[in-house]
Order: C-alpha cells, then sequence, then structure tokens
C-alpha cells in the first residue's frame, strides 16, 4: 500500500504539489493532453531547477490570453468535460465547492455570487484536477503532512492589499497544525491550503514505511526550499473478516421555509416509500428571521431521477443542492433472531469480530403491545443478544 508523506515546513502551492508529483513518477504530459481535449488549452512543463543547491522541478503553466471569469457552474461544467475518473472528477467538484463557499464566507457573499479569478484561473484548474489525478496515478491511499507554518507580510489581489495568511487560508486551515516563522512572504497560497484542507488524512512529524521515493517542487518565489514529497509503501492493516465495505450514494438537501407541518410530514412519507434510504431536517432560521430548515434524501444513484422529481413536486423549492458522496458500510444481513419472547425480524452486523443482532423497531413495537412493556425495558431485556 502506497502512502504520501508532504513536508511542507517551506510552503505549499497547488504549483509546487504539481511539480513534486512530476519528481515521484507523474508524467504531467498526460495532464496536458486531458485539458486539450477538452477544449482548455493550455502548457503544463516542468522545469529542473536548483534552489539552494539542492535539484528539484518547477511547473509553468501557460494558456491563452482572454480567460473570462468564471462562477462554480462554470467551473464544473469544465470539470465534467474532462476524461478523469469518476472519483477524481468528484474529488475536484467537492475542492472547488468547498473554495467557493470558504470565498463567499470570508468576502460576504452567497456562493453563487462568488467569481473565481487569482483562485480560480487555469492554473488553479490544473493545480487542483491534477493534484487528484497523480494522486490516483501514483496509487496513493493515505497522505500525511507535516505542520505548516505561519507568516505574516501583505499581498495584492483582486480585492485589494490583503494581510497574509489570507482570509481564505485561514478558514481553510482551520483545525490543522500550524508553527510560527519570522517569514514575511505567502508560504501558504489559497489552492495549497485547499489541497491541505481535502487531501492530507492526518498530520505527523515524519514519514514512516519503505521509502520509494522523494523529490522536490518549488513555486514561482525564487526564495525558500520549496514542498518535499516522499512516496513511501507501507504495510497493509491486517483485514479482518467483518472489514467494511463502500458504495456512492447521493444526497439531496433544500432549505424549506413554506411548508406546513404536515406537508413536511407527508414528505418523509413520499421519500421513504419510494425507496429513500434516510430522510433528515433540521430546524433553523432563514433569510427575514423565518423559521425554517434543512431538508436532505439520502438515495442511491439508481432513484436519483425519481427522488429528485418527488423533491420537487412535494415541496415546490425552486432548487436542490445534490452531491454525490461515498458511505462506507459494515456487513450485515435481516434475520429471523432468537429472543426471551420469541423469534423477531432483526438485523445483524459484524464489527471487531463481534457479530451483533438487535430486533426491528416494528418487531420490538409488536412485542411492546403484546407483553405490555415498553419499548426501555424490552431493549434491556434482549440487550447482549450478541455472539463472537
Amino acid at each position: 500500500m502506497k502512502a504520501l508523506y508532504l513536508d511542507c515546513r517551506f510552503g505549499l502551492g497547488g504549483d509546487m504539489f504539481l511539480a513534486a508529483m512530476h519528481e515521484l513518477g507523474v508524467d504531467l504530459s498526460r495532464l496536458q493532453r486531458i485539458f486539450i481535449e477538452a477544449g482548455i488549452y493550455v502548457s503544463i512543463a516542468p522545469v529542473s531547477t536548483v534552489r539552494q543547491s539542492i535539484v528539484g522541478t518547477k511547473v509553468s503553466i501557460e494558456w491563452p490570453d482572454g480567460q473570462p471569469l468564471r462562477h462554480l457552474p462554470e467551473i464544473v461544467s469544465i470539470l465534467e468535460k474532462l476524461a478523469v475518473s469518476a472519483t477524481v472528477r468528484q474529488q475536484a467538484i467537492n475542492a472547488f465547492t468547498r473554495l467557493a463557499e470558504t470565498e463567499a464566507a470570508v468576502h460576504g457573499k452567497a456562493v453563487q455570487e462568488v467569481h473565481f479569478h487569482e483562485v480560480g484561473a487555469i492554473d488553479t484548474l490544473v493545480d487542483v484536477v491534477g493534484a487528484f489525478w497523480a494522486v490516483e496515478q501514483l496509487g496513493v491511499t493515505t497522505i500525511t503532512a507535516s505542520k505548516l507554518p505561519w507568516f505574516s507580510g501583505t499581498v495584492e489581489c483582486e480585492h485589494g492589499t490583503l494581510p497574509l495568511p489570507a482570509p481564505a487560508v485561514l478558514e481553510l486551515l482551520k483545525g490543522k497544525p500550524v508553527f510560527a516563522t519570522e517569514c514575511k512572504q505567502e508560504l501558504i497560497t489559497p489552492t495549497g491550503a485547499l489541497l491541505i484542507d481535502q487531501l492530507v488524512d492526518n498530520f505527523t512529524s515524519g514519514a514512516e514505511g519503505l521509502l520509494l521515493q522523494t523529490g522536490s517542487g518549488y513555486g514561482h518565489r525564487e526564495s525558500g526550499g520549496g514542498l518535499r514529497a516522499s512516496l513511501l509503501e507501507v504495510e497493509e492493516a491486517e483485514k479482518h473478516p467483518s472489514q467494511a465495505t463502500t458504495d456512492e450514494i447521493y444526497v439531496l438537501e433544500s432549505h424549506i421555509d413554506h411548508l406546513t407541518g404536515e406537508e413536511l410530514g407527508r414528505c418523509f412519507d413520499i421519500f421513504m416509500d419510494a425507496g429513500a434510504l434516510d430522510v433528515f431536517f433540521a430546524a433553523g432560521v432563514m433569510k427575514k428571521n423565518r423559521p425554517a430548515g434543512s431538508l436532505k434524501v439520502l438515495c442511491k444513484p439508481d432513484d436519483l431521477a425519481v427522488m429528485e422529481q418527488l423533491f420537487f413536486a412535494h415541496t415546490h423549492t425552486l432548487g436542490i443542492r445534490r452531491q454525490k458522496t461515498e458511505r462506507v458500510l459494515l456487513p450485515r444481513k435481516e434475520e429471523r433472531a432468537e429472543t426471551p419472547f420469541g423469534e423477531m425480524d432483526a438485523k445483524s452486523y459484524s464489527i471487531d469480530g463481534l457479530t451483533i443482532s438487535k430486533p426491528e423497531y416494528e418487531e420490538l413495537v409488536k412485542f411492546s403491545k403484546k407483553t405490555g412493556r415498553t419499548l426501555p425495558e424490552l431493549r434491556y431485556m434482549l440487550y447482549g443478544n450478541s455472539k463472537a
């Protein structure tokens, strides 16, 4: 199993990440062809560079002048044309959605009003898509990184003169470990912070495993040590027979402030009867101080069209947000289980070598009515109905 360790102590930008991936053996000419075949004419050229007597690579990304300002839907439209795997495409869509939400939050705009300039031009498209694509090409399953450098100074951008770290960088680095430096230059770019946010599984003080290859990726800043990436072979954790599996589902969501309680409650029955995996409503307050909430429907890809039609028909919402996501599943099966009250329909699942059987809710209700015992009493009497 391959792992990637990122030494970010001297900084990280999207171009630095791509350069380091080239050093690890990724052929960036293939990435260039992917964009050109989708109608995005761009040159992606790795350039051998020596800094502080250490050979590395920087990447030159060039494209014709006159690129339009793009909003998130235009970015997604480009991503959908690229000949990359469904996983890479979805990862890129998720990343740009995260970036748009971050920009909207720090600049006080709605997501649909955010246009991508410095952080959404062709080079950032290449950096973001290229990062996920390169990781897939290397067969990497785990990414760890060092602590991240804190820096100061100012930067000129579309919004004027901003303090460093840039507001979007601060937002994206929330929850990540940092350490102080005296640097007055931009060490972590918005794209670099986005990649850290979307790619890194955890932060450690160093790499662990069999070292296969290392590489240094340099940015356009002439000083600094660049990003050092290490590709490692690590032992795969021993698989247990009860190992979880994954599949893909869709999450449909809309904010609702115009339905009565009865109408909203009816939606739950409609969705579940049509095969939804789950329905969820979280109450809150929307614009104009209206009591409202977020209605979410989880469904399988084959049921997507039906669920969207039902969503519109029974809520009359004017828009649905949808996201394809991955879920992790424990092995489970339906069965008839022996209990002190007789056989019950139950669901059994396995975790850490233990198989646990739990009666279905409807069965508990039936036996509650039959025995006069409450549901908590029944659960207490049935607790521990498991076998190793």
